[in-house]
């Protein structure tokens, strides 16, 4: 039985670029048996609508060459600043799953590390599927993950700890996700299911042979 495990890639990027930022590590996981699926964010965005500070990964992650907007799981909330994951979001999941799926594991980058751990929180509940439709997760992994702030989503981290085992790596140089954004996620977690893995880079999901193999480490001790 192929082991499903979907791919959740940043802002302004694209499944297929996402998945060609990922060679590396792809090609380890194939080893163990997996296959990656690279789904893209539903939701497009005009450049002027995303946060200044986030402008260095917009221009080093551009999009599918069909898309003039910035491509995005998360949509920003004008009224408070702040952010949600739109109804676009949850319902594209939830047909990708059932069309692509079931999935033993999800990973993702930055803001798709972010959605990632949400949904990791009571993934079948939030994408409303059954676990006839998609049995439990057995494993999460965040690259430059973070735990949503916006006061709504607060009570659903605190009343449903995830407890799936969970990688979470974070790069000494990165300056978009900053340590307390990825140790925020990491709290997030039940201290026996948690493993915080570090790479010396920046913003990205390393693809070097030593990092990839810790990664297959982790994931070898899980079965």
């Amino acid at each position: 039985m192929t082991k499903n495990v979907l791919m959740l890639h940043g802002l302004a990027q694209s499944g297929d670029y996402f998945a060609s930022k990922t060679k590396g590590f792809r090609a380890e996981m194939e080893k163990l048996g997996y296959k990656l699926y690279y789904p893209t964010a539903p939701n497009e965005f005009p450049p002027a609508d995303v946060p200044d500070f986030l402008g260095e990964v917009i221009a080093d992650a551009p999009g599918d060459g069909e898309n003039t907007g910035v491509l995005a799981w998360l949509e920003n909330d004008p009224s408070t600043g702040g952010y949600f994951i739109p109804q676009t979001t949850i319902d594209y999941l939830h047909n990708y799953v059932l069309e692509n799926g079931p999935f033993v594991g999800i990973v993702g980058f930055s803001q798709g590390a972010g959605v990632a751990g949400y949904l990791a929180t009571d993934f079948n509940g939030l994408l409303g599927l059954t676990t006839e439709e998609q049995p439990p997760l057995e494993f999460f992994m965040a690259v430059s993950g973070f735990r949503f702030q916006p006061q709504q989503y607060q009570e659903q981290y605190d009343l449903h700890p995830i407890s799936v085992p969970s990688l979470h790596v974070q790069g000494e140089l990165d300056t978009i996700t900053e340590p307390a954004k990825v140790q925020g996620l990491y709290n997030s977690c039940t201290e026996d299911s948690r493993t915080l893995l570090m790479h010396s880079g920046g913003h990205f999901v390393p693809n070097s042979r030593g990092f990839v193999r810790k990664v297959a480490q982790w994931l070898q001790q899980l079965a």
